[in-house]
């Protein structure tokens, strides 16, 4: 057999390959398979062959017309229609969030799980627009799983060497559906390597672990105006205010009062003891290549 039909071989084994995941695991055996991998004729085909799952379709309804889509449409002006009713809860797909609530916008395009809103009432010429994402807003990344919430008190966990997703419920500790969309609710990893849940909530910290594997409960919890007392530059009144997460890595995070000026500290997640954090200079936020990312065959 040529190399060419041995290629075409290759390429319908490789076009059964399972998940994302052990495809680009396939693509870094060797430069042959990568090459293949890589093709634009094979990616078209694997992606036919392995559809992403649709969660379901939103519908731009007009006020006057809730006879179109049901009874529901009269009242929001935006419809959600699940896939499959039974399996898919169409109150994870809300977009309450949006400002005003949702019959305030119209969906005017889509990718992936991400949606274009534009603001209704509004001319043409400089209308108020948003990009959002309104299944699960992500968490953080930690022990190679990455984690979102869902309402509900869901915790959706994405491993990140199967694809295999798994959830979890977390404790009845605070209102989490009030708190998702806050910048101080995240996962990150403890310096045992186990994630951590970490939710900033005014002046209280609290820290939460996964006990066994699956069950979330709460590791610790305390005042942060108390902890940060004796550091230099402390002030009462920065703790009338809520606390600001600048970042984040393995057994620490930094945080800064939102107001009166650049005084941070860090706080270690194993002994909660309290420091002085030095001046980071400009925050960066990484722009990440999307998963899968694209494949570049080597053909030296």
């Amino acid at each position: 057999m040529d190399e060419s039909g041995s290629d075409d071989i290759l390429a319908l084994v490789l076009e059964r390959v399972g998940s994302q995941v052990s495809l680009i695991r396939c693509a870094a055996v060797c430069r042959r398979w990568r090459r293949a991998i890589a093709d634009a004729g094979f990616l078209r085909r694997f992606r036919s062959l392995h559809p992403p799952a649709v969660a379901g379709d939103y519908h731009n309804v007009s006020l006057l017309a809730p006879f179109m889509l049901g009874s529901e449409a009269g009242t929001s002006g935006l419809v959600f229609v699940p896939s499959s009713p039974s399996t898919v809860d169409a109150r994870h797909c809300s977009l309450d969030f949006l400002p005003d609530g949702a019959g305030s916008w119209d969906v005017r395009d889509s990718r992936g799980s991400l949606l274009l809103m534009i603001r209704r009432g509004f001319g043409p010429a400089f209308p108020d627009m948003v990009v959002c994402e309104p299944l699960a807003p992500l968490r953080g990344h930690a022990g190679g799983s990455w984690y979102f919430y869902v309402q509900g008190r869901t915790l959706i966990d994405l491993d990140g060497s199967t694809g295999d997703f798994s959830s979890s419920v977390l404790p009845p500790l605070d209102d989490w559906d009030l708190h998702a969309w806050s910048n101080n609710f995240f996962v990150t990893s403890g310096r045992d390597g186990m994630p951590r849940i970490i939710t900033v909530i005014d002046d209280t910290m609290k820290v939460l672990a996964k006990l066994n594997g699956c069950k979330w409960v709460l590791e610790k919890s305390f005042l942060l105006s108390e902890a940060a007392q004796g550091l230099p530059g402390y002030q009462p009144w920065f703790f009338d205010f809520p606390q600001n997460v600048l970042t984040m890595g393995e057994g620490f995070v930094v945080l800064s009062p939102q107001y009166g000026g650049p005084w941070r500290f860090s706080i270690d997640l194993e002994t909660m003891e309290v420091a002085p954090a030095a001046d980071m200079g400009l925050m960066m936020f990484r722009c990440e290549l999307p998963w899968p990312p694209a494949l570049h065959a080597c053909l030296d």
